[in-house]
């Protein structure tokens, strides 16, 4: 479905606004490999309308953007995915890393004028009352990692996570949702067979 795939592109060059140095304030616009995994993930459906793919792996050198991408797709994911109660995540080992991606999207939904109709913005969790829905930072230390219901987990710097533990519990919490979403981009780690990193790099590949 080219149209939807295409609303997530024109959502995020729309109301996301970059919010560092010399071009703080002006829209976010996508490079074409950015714009063709978006498409991809959002636009390919199965035969009963819900996308395709519930994962996706993008691995990229620094400093292309990558907390950009992903914060901008959590905003996505919060308000305009048509997920009621939506539960999104910013998730890493712990949970300053996790905030990254999360501050990310919280100081773009601050510099759209549009966004902060929908969006209130507290200390660690954006929230839109229209649909019941929250997005924040969760990391392996936080208080508790139970009782989740996650539409969306977005996952930065994959290759840093030494075990499964913190992709296990969310992937395993998403089993409730019709269409949920695991976005991890991360940069290229060192090989070690037995972290979850390497695994999903390994599995790309193949």
């Amino acid at each position: 479905d080219a149209e939807l795939g295409e609303r997530v592109i024109q959502f995020i060059e729309t109301y996301c606004k970059h919010h560092k140095g010399e071009w703080a304030g002006q829209s976010l616009l996508l490079e074409p490999w950015q714009k063709s995994f978006v498409r991809q993930a959002f636009g390919w459906l199965r035969s009963d309308g819900t996308r395709r793919f519930r994962t996706v792996y993008v691995e990229v050198p620094r400093k292309n953007g990558k907390s950009e991408v992903a914060g901008a797709l959590g905003v996505y994911l919060l308000v305009a995915d048509g997920e009621a109660g939506a539960e999104i995540y910013s998730s890493a080992t712990k949970k300053d890393q996790a905030r990254i991606v999360w501050s990310t999207a919280s100081a773009m939904v601050k510099a759209s004028s549009d966004l902060k109709k929908f969006v209130r913005i507290f200390r660690s969790s954006l929230v839109c009352e229209r649909t019941g829905s929250h997005f924040e930072p969760l990391g392996a230390d936080s208080n508790t990692l139970d009782g989740l219901n996650p539409h969306g987990n977005i996952v930065d710097e994959l290759h840093a996570h030494r075990d499964r533990g913190v992709w296990d519990v969310l992937d395993t919490a998403m089993g409730a949702r019709r269409q949920p979403m695991t976005l991890a981009i991360t940069t290229a780690g060192t090989y070690d067979p037995e972290s979850i990193g390497w695994q999903m790099h390994d599995y790309a590949c193949k």
